[in-house]
C-alpha cells in the first residue's frame, strides 16, 4: 500500500494525535467535534475501504489507543480545575462561616462565586440546606456529579463531625480546604517529576517507526514488507499493539504514583 492509502492513513493519525487549539487548553471553549469531526470520519471511512484488513486493524488498535490517552490528559486536567474551583470555594464558604454567615446564605455565596460542575453542586448543597436537611447526606449526594468525589466525601464527613460533636464547622472547613491544596499541590510536584519519564516512554514507542524509515533510507524496503498483507501484516499488527501496550502500561505506572 502506497501513495493516497498510506497518505489516509497517516492524515487519521496525524488528527488523532494533534494536541487540541490553545482556547480549549486554556477552558475558553468548550471541546466539540469541531472542524476535526469531518476529517476524521471521511479518513476514517476512506482507511476502511482501502486498506487491507492487517493496516486497517493496525491502525484501529492505534488510534483506540490515542483517543483513551487524550481522555485521560481531559480527565486529568478536568479533576485539576475542579480541586482548584473547589477549594476557592471552600475559601469563600469558610470567610462566611466565621463571619456569622447562615450556612444557607455560606453555601449560596460560595456558590455564586464558583463555575461549572463545582458551582452547581453548591447550589444544590444550599438549596438542600434552605430545606432543612442533612448537609452532609447532600454533600455525599453530589460528589458523584462532580470530576473529584473523594474531596467531597471528605467535606461530609468533616461536616458530619461538626454537627455530632459540636466541633467548629468553620475549623474543620478550613481543614479540608488545606487538605485539598496540599494535595494539589503534591500532584503538580509529582506530575513535573514524571515528564521526563513519560517524554521517554513515548520516545521509545517511536523507535520502532525511525528503524522502519531507517530501512527505507539504506533500501530494505520494510514499510512494502508491513503493508504488503501475509506475514508483514501480522508483523504489522503484533508490533502496533506491543507498541500501544507499552504505552498504556507506562500511563498505568505513573498513574500508580499520583494516587
Amino acid at each position: 500500500m502506497t501513495g493516497i492509502p498510506l497518505a489516509a492513513v497517516l492524515l487519521a493519525i496525524a488528527v488523532l494525535a494533534a494536541p487540541p487549539p490553545p482556547r480549549w487548553r486554556l477552558g475558553l471553549v468548550t471541546p466539540r467535534m469541531g472542524a476535526r469531526g469531518p476529517a476524521l470520519v471521511a479518513g476514517a471511512a476512506f482507511a476502511a475501504v482501502v486498506l487491507p484488513p492487517a493496516v486497517l486493524l493496525a491502525s484501529v488498535v492505534l488510534g483506540a489507543t490515542l483517543i483513551a490517552r487524550r481522555r485521560r490528559r481531559h480527565r486529568a486536567q478536568d479533576c485539576a480545575r475542579a480541586g482548584q474551583t473547589l477549594a476557592g470555594a471552600l475559601e469563600t464558604l469558610v470567610g462566611e462561616l466565621r463571619v456569622g454567615a447562615h450556612p444557607v446564605r455560606a453555601f449560596s455565596i460560595a456558590a455564586g462565586e464558583s463555575e461549572g460542575a463545582i458551582g452547581t453542586a453548591l447550589r444544590a448543597v444550599a438549596a438542600r440546606a434552605g430545606l432543612g436537611a442533612d448537609v452532609g447526606a447532600g454533600l455525599r449526594a453530589v460528589s458523584g456529579s462532580t470530576s473529584v468525589p473523594a474531596q467531597w466525601d471528605r467535606l461530609s464527613v468533616c461536616w458530619q463531625l461538626a454537627a455530632d460533636h459540636g466541633l467548629a464547622m468553620a475549623a474543620l472547613l478550613r481543614a479540608a480546604q488545606r487538605d485539598i491544596v496540599e494535595r494539589q499541590r503534591f500532584t503538580a510536584r509529582v506530575e513535573a517529576g514524571l515528564a521526563g519519564a513519560r517524554a521517554t516512554a513515548v520516545i521509545l514507542a517511536g523507535l520502532p517507526l525511525l528503524g522502519v524509515l531507517l530501512g527505507e533510507l539504506i533500501g530494505a524496503h520494510p514499510i512494502g514488507f508491513l503493508l504488503g498483507g501475509g506475514v508483514g501484516g501480522a508483523f504489522l499488527i503484533a508490533g502496533t499493539v506491543l507498541v500501544c501496550a507499552g504505552l498504556v502500561w507506562a500511563d498505568r505506572i505513573t498513574d500508580r504514583l499520583l494516587i
